[in-house]
């Protein structure tokens, strides 16, 4: 018999495959950092269900929300750095960036 917590695990392990998906097969930076934020919530996701399954919501939110704002703080980071190789190629694409000198 098919639990609630095993098809959440499942769910949770299909997005965090998505975001990974997203990442490796996209060469744009935006499609990267998008991929990267589905994984990350597929974290945070598995982190309160762990907590949930422990009775420990209290401890899970806690790092859920650090992890949120860590979240917050990369893709701020990840922004600034598309918006400088923008600025340089014209485009937010991995392989103009691997041409550039220096």
């Amino acid at each position: 018999m098919i639990t609630l917590f095993s098809v959440d695990w499942y769910l949770i392990s299909i997005i965090f495959f998505i975001g990974l998906y997203c990442m490796l097969v996209s060469r744009n930076m935006f499609k990267q950092l998008l991929g990267l934020q589905i994984m990350s919530k597929a974290c945070v996701l598995a982190i309160i269900l762990c907590g949930a399954a422990t009775n420990n919501v209290n401890l899970s939110q806690a790092i859920a929300i650090t992890m949120i704002l860590m979240e917050v703080i990369a893709v701020l980071a990840g922004l600034g750095l598309i918006l400088k190789a923008w600025k340089i190629t014209g485009c937010p694409d991995l392989v103009k960036l691997s041409k550039l000198k220096g």
